[in-house]
């Protein structure tokens, strides 16, 4: 059953009114592809104030007053009503309280292709997704633009295009730090954007496979519809699952948006295992989203067959839910002291083992046969 307010997009508009939220792409439950929702809360109808009544409060103002700004009203919205009431004609503040959210779904290849025709640089050399030569003369050099969220999940990523709708773990909740390491590190531990939170989930989903695409026994992909049809799939013999519970380690980001300074931006020159360039990190206004532009952006092959470095950059600054398991370092014990001298070790038990042993069987040979050996023999003689 689709229940909207389980949505994650309905949670985050309500979580934040004045914001008009962009989801990462997910896969559509009817089958139709990769999907985005735009979301945007819808506000109680204006409350009737007059100078008079707006007079002796300090901002931020309660519905109805007026504004300059955003940050002038309570809801953080300020815009100009229709409604009738005082000062009709100014810009007033929304009323802090929601009635609703509404939802629009885009397909992912149409906000992607409407994102990048906006994006184009003053030259039309350094646009998004474009080529070109690097400062040292190499032509291997192009501009990688993305969107993320304030969680650090990319809602815009080029390679998203290219991805099958069926293998969601391609696009739906990618992490920034699992696309441009260098980049997250540089804005963790250098300038205090993003700041790193865990927590211990004791009701965790592991997975003794990592999870693939769904398929039916005639090789044809199923949708989250099919998926979720238990009773179509119900036989005597439970069918394989896949994933156990356990103890999980969750590492989560969460954007700093005081890192931006009062320029509004954050950039930075980052060279490591993976990748070099130039890039800029800036908020879009009144939305969820942030822009990263990477100018002169150039990957780093392997040396070797596989690029170990660039694993471990990208693995140390991405967020997830990790098992913890005995010997790992969120099992650090500080104490110096041993089990035995706590007196936590088991108490011994006294077993008396009963002693025992079998012995081989014997074999009863027959008078009769014996009679027989004994007559061939002499006959033979």
């Amino acid at each position: 059953m689709f229940i909207f307010t389980r949505r994650p997009w309905y949670k985050r508009t309500s979580s934040e009114p004045w914001k008009t939220s962009i989801s990462t792409p997910y896969m559509d439950a009817a089958g139709v592809g990769k999907i985005n929702t735009i979301s945007q809360a819808v506000f109680e109808g204006m409350t009737p104030r007059s100078d008079e009544d707006c007079a002796n409060l300090t901002k931020p103002y309660p519905g109805g007053c007026t504004c300059d700004l955003d940050k002038d009203c309570k809801s953080r919205v300020c815009y100009l009503s229709d409604a009738p009431g005082p000062n009709s004609d100014q810009r007033r503040c929304a009323t802090e309280r929601v009635e609703g959210v509404t939802g629009l779904d885009i397909l992912y290849d149409d906000f992607q292709n409407k994102t990048m025709e906006s994006m184009q640089a003053s030259d039309f050399i350094k646009s998004c997704g474009l080529k070109y030569r690097c400062p040292d003369w190499e032509a291997d050099c192009e501009t990688r633009c993305y969107l993320f969220d304030n969680g650090a999940k990319l809602v815009m990523d080029p390679d998203f295009v290219l991805a099958s709708p069926l293998d969601s773990s391609k696009y739906a909740s990618v992490q920034l730090g699992t696309k441009e390491g260098e980049v997250m590190k540089d804005l963790i531990y250098k300038h205090k954007f993003f700041i790193r939170k865990e927590d211990l989930d004791f009701q965790g989903s592991c997975r003794i496979t990592p999870e693939e695409p769904k398929l039916s026994l005639e090789g044809i992909p199923k949708n989250p519809g099919e998926v979720d049809d238990y009773y179509k799939n119900k036989g005597p013999i439970p069918k394989f699952r896949s994933d156990y519970g356990c103890i999980q380690d969750v590492v989560s980001f969460k954007t700093n948006d005081s890192a931006l300074g009062p320029s509004g931006m954050i950039t930075g020159n980052v060279s490591g295992p993976c990748m070099s360039g130039f890039y800029y990190v800036t908020s879009l206004p009144k939305t969820n989203l942030y822009l990263l532009v990477i100018e002169n952006w150039r990957a780093f092959r392997a040396s070797l067959f596989y690029n170990f470095n660039c694993k471990i950059t990208r693995s140390i600054v991405n967020s997830g839910a990790y098992r913890i398991i005995n010997g790992t370092c969120a099992h650090d014990d500080q104490s110096t002291s041993t089990l035995a001298a706590d007196n936590k070790c088991p108490v011994l038990r006294e077993l008396e083992m009963p002693c025992t042993f079998t012995t081989a069987s014997t074999n009863n040979v027959s008078m009769f046969l014996i009679v027989t050996l004994l007559i061939l023999f002499l006959v033979n003689r």
